[in-house]
């Protein structure tokens, strides 16, 4: 039961797709067992982080710059 619910904590931190890549790696390689599968999934290297550069929540930076030509007086552009 511990290591059912370990693997559904691997799946929840990890991911599942990974989880279940790193099951089939270690059922091709005659080791399907939970302690496999977690030293896999901390060693491989985790995926690069990217950046949307458009998202709904940044907003123009034109906006800002009128803010603050507004907050502080200035009638410069």
């Amino acid at each position: 039961m511990r290591r059912i619910l370990g693997v559904l904590s691997l799946a929840k931190k990890h991911g599942v797709v990974l989880v279940d890549d790193a099951a089939k790696i270690a059922l091709e390689m005659g080791a399907p067992n939970y302690r496999f599968l977690r030293r896999y999934l901390e060693r491989r290297a985790p995926a690069p982080l990217t950046l949307r550069q458009v998202d709904p929540l940044i907003r123009q930076l034109s906006l800002y710059r009128e803010l603050i030509q507004r907050k502080t007086g200035d009638d410069q552009t």
